[in-house]
């Protein structure tokens, strides 16, 4: 008797486990990519946006992230294959995709916008028209943000533009070129993993990136003369497959929609105040930067003037057909039109 007691029980119990809600496996799983390899800092914010979505969803939706080099996939690669639905979910970074998608770099335009609130306004003007270009790729953008402002360091005291002249900068290229040119100095272009070296032998004589970037890369070392221009910035947009998206409950699209943006305004405060001030501060203290010069307010607004016939022939010449309407709302919002 105590057997089949025992064997009923135990038939008993496999039933109703198999009869509780199959919470302990999630129902998606999607995977998430970026351009940020393993042990950065924005490695961890990006875990903690896959977190807060599988959390949200109370694990139904299983997001992981895969930094940069865990996957067989590059930068360059991630909103192609977003549409394609390889990965599930990527942060697709304008200037990245520029050649398949031209428009979505509008917003990294160099002194379009001079301040935090001249940006806020040209977001709100170009954005409809960058997500549209979004999803006629086959993804759902969820979320606008950006990097830090591009400011310069050199090998040489470098107090203001008249410095400058001259100094071979490196630049990431494309519209970059455009205002270093207009400052007298000389553009040039060297991959990232090579730039100390080429700052240390003076193949390039300054360089032009983010401030965590400096301080992370340590190029301070070579370049400890800090020019702050407060240059563009480099959006990226998180985006969904569309057809993962489109296979989610309105309940998780609502959750999710949710936690994407409040992860958009940590995203900003921290990368767009917190980090860089911070890591310009410790390397002043530090004696790593042996100088800061600012560019003022008025030899920004001349550049911007000077810049923009040459902003207007570029959308022209590589963003039609919404790019030179998009532009010209957005001058036009800016009171520069």
């Amino acid at each position: 008797m105590k057997r089949i007691a025992i064997f009923t029980l135990s038939a008993v119990l496999l039933l109703a486990l198999a009869a509780l809600p199959a919470n302990a496996a999630p129902k998606v799983q999607w995977k998430f990519t970026n351009i940020q390899p393993a042990g950065q800092i924005y490695t961890e914010y990006f875990n903690q946006l896959a977190d807060k979505i599988t959390e949200a969803t109370k694990g139904e939706v299983k997001v992981t992230n895969y930094p940069a080099g865990e996957l067989p996939y590059k930068g360059t690669d991630l909103l192609k294959i977003c549409n394609k639905g390889l990965i599930d979910m990527a942060e697709v970074v304008a200037g990245f995709v520029f050649g398949e998608a031209p428009l979505l770099a509008l917003l990294d335009f160099p002194y379009l916008a001079l301040n935090e609130q001249e940006m806020k306004t040209v977001r709100q003007v170009v954005a409809p028209y960058v997500l549209a270009e979004l999803r006629k790729r086959g993804v759902e953008p969820l979320a606008i943000v950006s990097y830090g402002p591009r400011q310069i360091v050199s090998r040489k005291p470098t107090n203001n533009l008249e410095d400058l002249k001259g100094q071979k900068v490196r630049t990431a290229g494309s519209l970059q070129d455009a205002y270093i040119k207009l400052w007298g100095a000389v553009p040039t272009f060297v991959v990232w993993a090579e730039v100390y070296p080429a700052a240390q032998r003076g193949i390039v004589d300054a360089i032009m990136t983010a401030t965590l970037a400096i301080q992370q890369s340590k190029v301070y070392e070579v370049c400890p003369y800090f020019l702050q221009i407060e240059g563009p910035l480099m959006h990226q947009y998180i985006c969904i497959n569309k057809k993962s998206w489109n296979a989610l409950s309105k309940d998780h699209q609502k959750a999710i929609r949710q936690v994407v943006t409040d992860w958009a305004a940590f995203w900003d405060q921290k990368v767009m105040h917190e980090l860089d001030d911070k890591a310009l501060k410790e390397m002043r203290g530090k004696g790593q930067i042996k100088n800061v010069a600012v560019l003022s307010l008025e030899e920004r607004k001349k550049t911007r003037q000077e810049l923009l016939p040459q902003l207007k022939a570029y959308t022209q010449k590589h963003m039609k057909p919404n790019g030179p309407e998009a532009l010209s709302k957005a001058l036009k919002a800016l009171k520069l039109e």
